[in-house]
Formats: C-alpha cells, structure tokens, sequence
C-alpha cells in the first residue's frame, strides 16, 4: 500500500511539474497572408492579423529569478519606464507558402542607436529569436537570433545561425516618427533563410522577441518583450515561446484600417 501511495505522489509531483513548465510557455497563432504585404513599414495590411501589447511596469518585474516570468519590463539597472510612452510595443506575426512576417509598432519617445554590425543590440533596437522547429534544446547552431535596428539607415544582422540557412535575404522596412515618438519594423523572413523551419498550418516555431531601450544609458539599459529570457540573460532555446502557424487566411488590407491589439493583451 505505502509504495502505491509514494508511486501516485510522485506521479501527481510530476504532472504537477510538467503543468508548471508548459504554463510558462504562451502560444501566438499566426495567420496566413492571402496575398504578401508590401514591406515598407506602414502596417496598414496588418489590420487583419492579431496583436500582441506589450508594456512596462512602474514596479520592475520579470527579473531573473525562480520564477522566470520573462515577458515583462527589465532593466539592467540603468534605464527606468515612467509611461507607455516611455516604452511599449504591440507587435504582429503571419506567415505564406514562402515567407515569415513580423512587424512591431513601438513606441518610444527617444530613438537613439549608433551601433553597426555585430553591436546593433546595444541600443534601440529589435532582436528576435527563432527555433525552427521548436525543438526547445540547443541554441548556437541551431536557433536563429536576428537584429534589425535604425541607426543612420536601417540594418540587419544575425547572430546566431543553423547551418540548413540559405542566407540572409530577408526585407525590412523601419520607420521612424518622431512627432508621434514611435517606430515601426515590418520583415519577410524568406523560409529558406530560418531552414529547416518549414511554412505550413500547424507547424510551431520557437519564438522570441524583445524591444531594446536607451534612452540615458547610452546603450541597452532594458527592454521589453515576449519570451526574452531566451535571448538575454544567456541564450536559452527552452525559453523561447511558441508560434503555431494557422490555416486562417487573412487579406493584407491596405485601406487603413485599425490594427488590432486584442489577443493576447500583456500588460503588466
């Protein structure tokens, strides 16, 4: 009877356990595009396609430590968030037979990054982490972790590459605005380039993204993000979130419409 019993605590400690670790683990459904949205930083095809909000907190939480939330403002101790203004992002993610999509509408009342190449992560600036097939394991040689930042023109760069890549051939927009204070990124990730990713309805990526701040730090001095602890504080696959490519078909509608920021609302 006594091992019955240790037999079904143990049993309830592990599903208790594996509960816990998939509770960490948040899905973003990406639409289809019916027909490829023009990258030019505008968004107006978006409108169909769901959003994601992400924000900041006058109390910093999501800090490195037992429990790991990572998805919310931190700082490494230089920069501080006041406002939405201060720093906030919805951003977008979709997908066709030959493309990946992402785009982010930031906001941000000071835009300052003066990096090139390697160093375009230390300040303004949008990295994104990619699993191609979710495998939640190794990271150098097998995760995708690119960068694409305005400084005086807009750039990409890849840190980390699986060896399937075809290249780097993706096209990007980033527009910057700062009568309003935001900044705009559109991308179309060729699926060649993230390989062996492959681009179909019901296929998951390991994703990640975080919106690098500087504002005083001359520098990254915090971010925003969704997964971030995949990308800083070390590198670490297992941290990505996941992104299920869906059968839903959208139209890129270019009449203006507003762009949704419902799903998935994260607001600390």
């Amino acid at each position: 009877m006594k091992r019955y019993t240790f037999t079904a605590l143990l049993v309830i400690i592990l599903i208790t356990l594996l509960a816990s670790i998939s509770m960490a683990v948040e899905n973003y459904k990406a639409s289809k595009f019916g027909t490829p949205p023009v990258i030019d930083g505008k968004l107006n095809e978006w409108s169909k396609v769901q959003g994601v909000f992400l924000t900041g907190s006058l109390t910093v939480t999501g800090k490195l430590d037992a429990t790991d939330a990572y998805k919310n403002w931190e700082t490494l101790g230089v920069e501080t968030w006041t406002s939405d203004a201060d720093l906030s992002a919805t951003f977008y993610a979709a997908w066709d037979d030959s493309n990946f999509y992402f785009a982010c509408l930031a906001k941000d009342e000071k835009h300052e990054n003066k990096g090139a190449g390697d160093s375009i992560w230390n300040g303004d600036a949008l990295q994104l982490a990619i699993d191609p097939t979710n495998a939640k394991k190794d990271y150098g040689n097998w995760v995708y972790e690119y960068g694409y930042a305005l400084t005086t023109k807009p750039l990409v760069f890849r840190w980390s590459v699986n060896p399937a890549s075809k290249g780097e051939t993706s096209k990007f927009a980033i527009v910057r605005d700062d009568a309003t204070g935001t900044t705009t990124y559109e991308i179309a990730i060729p699926g060649g380039d993230i390989a062996p990713a492959v681009l179909a309805a019901g296929k998951v990526l390991g994703f990640s993204m975080i919106l690098n701040e500087n504002d005083t730090s001359g520098g990254q001095g915090g971010w925003i993000g969704w997964g971030s602890h995949a990308i800083v504080y070390g590198k670490n696959a297992p941290k990505t979130n996941d992104l299920t490519f869906v059968a839903d078909v959208v139209s890129a509608v270019s009449s203006g419409s507003k762009l949704s920021t419902t799903w998935g609302s994260i607001k600390n």
